[in-house]
């Protein structure tokens, strides 16, 4: 009776060490200022204690004092039959970029005491003015993504200007997303992914590897970022595509994986939020995680933007509204 007992105690002990483990809360806060709420938010920064959320063609501000600063057409160079296709913090100053039907609107960048565009063909470097995303990299240089032909890097500069590349690739495939990984500049399309090995001093085409359908396991790219031991993940139309240094693999639905299509990463520490049309789900090495929808406190299951904070918070973007997905242990 003695042994079965203290069995019971060692199995109950052991069982409470697992729970406390694995056991992960989240508060889902929305963002209730009314410049926001039951709004579509199509992009959303968080960098330098600033927050960044974008509608179709304003702004939302706050910075960590918590003050806001709104803009729309009226009072910033936004464009009111533009839509806002990505937003982005870079020392210290915000960068947007916006699109029509019509073509491309270039970007434009506000240093918190006036706004300015930089457009093409004035902006020297500058592709094109369909920037259709952004990113910021560890080196805390600017990224921009052009629908067509390729890339482009800001210069700071006295007059600014940007570094250019552009990919035979694009010519032919829409870019969706971009993302550095160490010196590899990553890029995903509507048809496979390229990677530009920026390291290397030479012509760009030699630089450049592709990888199309079905050699890479999807066709769109939707999203990219990195994981444990430098492994770079992307989301697709089909699930979670992984590349070991030479060959492409995925995990689909048959996986666990729920938030399909895959179209917005942010990696936090070793898990990946997964953003898609029906919902958001938290993804971990051989576990698909938990999955979360307007039943949890999302605003939508339609998820348009996401993001990482300082904090380790998840701001989330969706089509009627943003909110704050807070981890609590």
């Amino acid at each position: 009776m003695i042994r079965l007992i203290k069995l019971l105690l060692l199995l109950t002990l052991i069982f409470a060490q697992a729970s406390a483990q694995g056991e992960e809360s989240f508060v889902i806060s929305p963002v209730s200022h009314p410049f926001l709420t039951n709004k579509e938010i199509t992009a959303v920064a968080a960098r330098e204690g600033l927050r960044v959320w974008a509608l179709n063609n304003s702004l939302f501000v706050e910075t960590s004092a918590g003050d806001i600063q709104t803009f729309t057409p009226e009072n910033s160079p936004l464009v009111d039959a533009g839509n806002i296709t990505a937003v982005a913090i870079c020392n210290g100053e915000v960068w947007v970029a916006q699109n029509s039907t019509f073509g491309g609107l270039g970007v434009c960048r506000y240093d918190f005491s006036k706004w300015e565009a930089l457009r093409f063909p004035d902006a020297p470097g500058l592709l094109n003015n369909r920037v259709v995303c952004m990113y910021v990299d560890n080196d805390d240089y600017l990224w921009l993504g052009h629908r067509e032909h390729g890339v482009s890097r800001y210069v700071e500069t006295v007059n600014p200007s940007f570094r250019s590349y552009k990919l035979m690739h694009f010519y032919d495939h829409p870019l969706l997303s971009v993302f550095m990984q160490l010196t590899h500049l990553w890029i995903g399309s509507s048809n496979g992914i390229v990677r530009l090995r920026s390291e290397i001093s030479s012509n760009v085409e030699l630089n450049v590897d592709s990888w199309v359908f079905p050699e890479f396991p999807a066709r769109e790219a939707f999203s990219i970022c990195d994981f444990t031991d430098d492994q770079v993940v992307v989301g697709t139309s089909r699930g979670l595509a992984f590349f070991d240094g030479k060959n492409w693999s995925i995990l689909c639905k048959n996986d666990g994986i729920k938030a399909l299509p895959v179209t917005n990463l942010q990696r936090c520490g070793d898990q990946i939020w997964l953003g898609s049309p029906v919902g958001l789900q938290l993804w971990s090495t051989n576990q698909p995680g938990r999955f979360f929808t307007q039943s949890d406190g999302l605003p939508s299951n339609h998820i348009k933007a996401m993001c990482i904070d300082e904090n380790g918070n998840l701001l989330v973007g969706t089509s009627r509204g943003a909110a704050i997905i807070i981890r609590q242990q």
